[in-house]
């Protein structure tokens, strides 16, 4: 080949030949997109790279085209119940897809994202309903538009896909942190992939990295831990497993939200300002976000407060130098819901959507859940763009994002999915749901080895709202109904949570399920009947009955607890047990039977008498088959090995709080730990001072270990690993499950900054039979013990700071030193 009189050299002929190959495979693939049909595989597509194929396609699309590829619009604006003459859709989900809803959202206004929100069910809410849902969409956009851009498609399955009424789900976030199990937090996210790839959701808004910090806040549940090792352990494996593939081969792309600090708000409330230092964002926050950013997550969805006074969508600190420059995020970067229109209309730092749309994309937002007016989108952004406020460049490295994730899930390849398979894929993983469960069980209390239960008892009652009912048809019970919604807890079939009966003043009516599509979840009262089928197990609908039935039995489980919510709904300024439940565990104590209380709550709660009863048990929200599990763990099917995530806090009613005065007092409900005390219960030294009832990885088991022999690596650099040697044996007389948590103590720490008296940095789940033991190594990065340097302002880089420091598992500790 020549130019202008010149031979091409072999790697001019290769980029040559490169870039035909793309243009082949982008015009073969749609010219078959034109009919319908999804585009095969070819050698040229196989060959030609994803930035070939976006570089191509970029080029040949108008400004409008590109600014509606940076919008996601609600799928009730594709909704109406009969077709509307403007296309001005807003339906419910009684009401089917509209050709015209679909022209003017899709084609008229070019959107490029849909999102299913937390009520946008289909009419038919099965697996099959969603796919053949999705299909309709994903077929009218790549038929009617210019270019034939497939639309991506957002949902939340925040612990499996919870819209089909019949899908498996696994415990929520916070059970999960509980297991302490990688292994299985990637699996549970590998199910929830199977579940959205075969009904079309291929961007999931999961998982949650923020840091569980106070218990007040209505989306704590949706946090795995409060220590920033544990959570980007947990949350980096869940992404895995959920997209199937890297940053550069996802299968379904996950989510990192809410970046950064959404959840350490100044008073417990969702979605409203947060004020703490740079420091630390940095060093506590930030490496929760950084695990499941180097877990290779597509995207980051932005936090929906503001930070230090500035609303976290319109901060190119956060979103650019904090985000990309500082953690090296590659991807996509979306809105919360409706947040890019809230800089103008809640937080007044705008005039106007356009003087909102040219802060949220400068400061480093891609996509814009916008997500009710696709046209006023369109209009903002092109103004902006006229007025010299967003630059057409900014745009295109925006959509060149987008462009490169929709090829990389196969979307332009293979746009569809087959509806014969989906419903067999959303119920599927029942037993792994249920081994989950198992693992995320948390035994608090077993007073004189009242647990487990003998199989052989002769009556056991079973009574509290979330213990279950017995009906002919248990989906039309009231009881019933309950239970399975406070097991499941929100983001489950609805928003809020399936249905159950509710005040009618209560809020959460606006966004439950319906009476007709409760779950097939396994309650507890139906788990124990599976696990003990020779046994009396009596069921007591209110308080008198199960004092009554109580006065015969051998044995009482009280499952109490929370009734579901999500985000703002569930913001509870004093979270408790409420005043019947602790009525009836106070009745039934007086009993003087053997009591055994399950809390079922998507938090640690105020307990009352329950947390002196013969045994307790925490179960989170345990998801679909948490009945199950909660049996399994009662009759010692299961030992279990469950560790607190979080640290539980102590009841106070009384002041003043803990202080140097007054060492023994509990720390007040809603106080959150910023340190991990030494010395539970003073405040001399270091620390916050903080007395919780439980503390962060407190878990009992059936059975007893020991922990010797610790040693670390002597000396290492700033860049180096640090590997701890211990061994670990059952000492009991039954299998257990120890997890040994792994902590960093830096005896004097340098540059005047204050660090917490000991740092999660490691852990290992151990499986020991009775009387066995395995020596563990547990590898950790030093960069994990990183501080921002500087002084108050904060605003210097991370750094590992030279010096001595102990490895410490429980009370064992090995000295180390890291070399400057």
């Amino acid at each position: 080949m020549t130019r202008l009189g010149r031979p091409l050299g072999g790697r001019r002929r290769l980029a040559v030949v490169a870039t035909i190959l793309s243009m082949l495979a982008l015009v073969s693939q749609l010219l078959v997109m034109q009919s319908g049909a999804a585009a095969p595989t070819t050698v040229a597509a196989t060959a030609a790279s994803v930035d070939g194929r976006v570089e191509s396609l970029l080029r040949r699309m108008t400004l409008e085209e590109k600014v509606g590829q940076m919008d996601q619009i609600v799928l009730t604006k594709l909704r109406a119940a009969s077709s509307p003459a403007n296309g001005d859709c807003n339906g419910g989900n009684n009401d089917p897809l509209q050709p015209a809803c679909l022209e003017k959202v899709l084609i008229t206004d070019k959107t490029g994202s849909i999102l299913a929100g937390g009520t946008d069910n289909p009419t038919d809410n099965t697996g099959r309903g969603w796919a053949e849902q999705y299909n309709t969409i994903q077929r009218y956009a790549i038929e009617h538009s210019r270019l034939h851009i497939p639309v991506i498609f957002g949902v939340d399955a925040v612990h499996g896909f919870g819209h089909p009424f019949e899908a498996t789900l696994f415990p929520q976030s916070i059970g999960m942190g509980a297991t302490w199990d990688t292994k299985l937090a990637e699996a549970a996210g590998a199910a929830t992939r199977q579940q959205l790839l075969a009904t079309g959701g291929n961007w999931n808004f999961a998982p949650v990295q923020d840091l569980a910090r106070d218990n007040r806040w209505g989306r704590y549940y949706e946090t795995w831990a409060e220590a920033p090792a544990l959570s980007a352990a947990i949350g980096a494996a869940n992404i895995r497993g959920m997209q199937g593939g890297g940053f550069n081969a996802p299968k379904v792309a996950a989510t990192v939200k809410h970046f950064a600090g959404y959840s350490q708000s100044i008073n417990g409330h969702d979605r409203v300002q947060a004020d703490f230092s740079i420091r630390y964002l940095q060093d506590t926050f930030l490496p929760s976000y950084a695990g499941g950013i180097d877990a290779g997550a597509a995207t980051v969805m932005v936090d929906s407060g503001s930070l230090n006074g500035v609303p976290a969508h319109a901060s190119r600190f956060l979103l650019t130098e904090e985000l990309r420059n500082r953690l090296g995020f590659k991807g996509v970067v979306i809105s919360d819901y409706g947040d890019v229109p809230a800089l103008a209309s809640a937080y007044h730092v705008a005039a106007d959507l356009t003087g909102a749309v040219a802060q949220a994309v400068n400061a480093g937002i891609d996509v814009s859940m916008t997500p009710m007016d696709s046209a006023g989108w369109n209009r903002a952004m092109l103004e902006a763009v006229r007025q010299g406020l967003i630059s057409e460049r900014r745009i295109d490295q925006s959509v060149r994002r987008i462009l490169r994730l929709k090829f990389q899930l196969g979307l332009f390849d293979h746009p569809y999915v087959d509806p014969d398979k989906a419903d067999a894929a959303v119920k599927a993983n029942r037993d792994l749901a249920r081994q989950a469960a198992g693992e995320s069980i948390t035994l608090l209390r077993n007073a004189d080895g009242a647990l487990p239960l003998g199989t052989d008892l002769g009556k056991i009652v079973v009574t509290g709202p979330s213990a279950g009912c017995e009906a002919t048809d248990p989906a039309k019970d009231p009881a019933c109904q309950a239970a399975i919604a406070n097991q499941l807890g929100g983001w489950s079939v609805s928003w809020q949570g399936p249905y159950q009966p509710l005040d009618p003043a209560d809020h959460r009516n606006c966004c439950i399920g319906p009476p007709s599509q409760i779950p097939t979840a396994t309650t507890v009262l139906d788990g124990i009947k599976a696990a003990v089928p020779s046994t009396d197990v009596v069921w007591a609908r209110d308080q008198q009955a199960a004092v009554r039935e109580a006065g015969t039995a051998d044995a009482v489980v009280a499952v109490v607890g929370e009734q579901p919510y999500a985000e703002g709904l569930g913001d509870n300024p004093s979270p408790m047990l409420p005043a019947d439940q602790q009525a009836l565990i106070a009745a039934l104590k007086e009993t003087g039977k053997p009591v055994i209380v399950v809390v079922i709550a998507g938090r640690p709660l105020a307990l009352g008498q329950a947390g002196s009863t013969n045994g307790l048990l925490m179960a989170y929200l345990p998801g679909t088959e948490g009945g199950s599990a909660v049996a399994d763990v009662l009759f010692g099917k299961v030992n279990p090995s469950g560790k607190l995530p979080v640290s539980w806090p102590s009841e106070a009613t009384r002041n003043p709080p803990l202080s140097q005065f007054n060492p023994g007092a509990p720390s007040l409900l809603g106080d959150q730990p910023k340190f991990f005390d030494q010395l539970p219960g003073t405040n001399s030294g270091q620390g916050s001072g903080y007395n919780p009832l439980y503390p962060f990885g407190f878990g009992l088991s059936y059975t007893t270990f020991d922990v010797s022999g610790l040693s670390a690596t002597g000396s290492v650099s700033r860049h180096g690993t640090v590997t701890a040697s211990f061994t670990v044996a059952n000492t009991g007389s039954r299998q257990g499950t120890n997890i040994v948590p792994v902590y960093v103590h830096q005896p004097v720490s340098g540059g005047s900054i204050v660090v917490p008296p000991k740092r999660l940095v490691g852990f290992a789940r151990v499986d020991l039979d009775a009387g066995q033991s395995k020596t563990v190594k547990v590898s950790f990065p030093v960069t994990r013990l990183a501080v921002t340097v500087g002084d108050i302002a904060g605003a210097g880089r991370r750094e590992v700071q030279p010096g001595a420091y102990q490895v410490q598992v429980e009370d064992l500790s090995a000295d180390f030193t890291i070399r400057g």
